[in-house]
């Protein structure tokens, strides 16, 4: 459970694809709703285009700037569990969901295949993991849930403490029928 602070982090994170945009709209209104792009620029964490079309940026000085933030928020981007959270929303989406998906955004085979494999491995948990991060987690498959229920279960969630998972994480490996072609 998470205690009641002054200020309380709270990241949404996953893959690109996953819903993460979609569903910190939804909590519009019940967060204040940060995207780590917009943080990163306004503060001079993010860095210049690179080849493939993705900026850097400097999670230390962003992770600076936002100790100066007072109030709670829930900051969305696929860095964002980097930020210092107190509680961190994982979303998930099967590697062959997030295949069609990312191809419809029009990205390049290459950066398909690597955020599919990112996905299917676990990306976030083995970061979470790496880096020691050891706060309440709530992992959501959005590969076939409304955005609607998965933001309700993310207030549930809240409502509840941000009591630890105790759950299994979701395990594409485990069922050949999530892996791409």
């Amino acid at each position: 459970m998470v205690s009641e602070e002054s200020t309380l982090r709270v990241a949404l994170t996953g893959a690109p694809g996953t819903g993460k945009t979609t569903i910190s709209a939804l909590l519009e209104g019940h967060y204040n709703v940060q995207a780590v792009r917009d943080l990163a620029d306004a503060c001079g964490a993010l860095g210049p285009v690179e080849d493939d079309g993705a900026h850097p940026i400097d999670v230390l000085h962003l992770v600076r700037h936002m100790a100066n933030m007072d109030g709670d928020m829930l900051v969305e981007g696929h860095l964002s569990h980097f930020l210092a959270p107190d509680a961190v929303v994982v979303l998930r989406c099967s590697p062959v969901q997030l295949q069609a998906r990312l191809m419809s955004r029009g990205y390049s085979d290459t950066k398909v295949t690597a955020n599919v494999e990112w996905e299917l491995l676990g990306g976030v948990h083995a970061e979470l993991q790496d880096a020691g991060i050891d706060v309440p987690l709530l992992e959501l498959d959005t590969s076939s849930s409304h955005p609607e229920a998965l933001a309700q279960a993310i207030l549930a969630w809240r409502e509840g403490g941000y009591a630890q998972s105790v759950g299994p994480h979701i395990d594409w490996l485990a069922d050949p029928g999530h892996l791409p072609s």
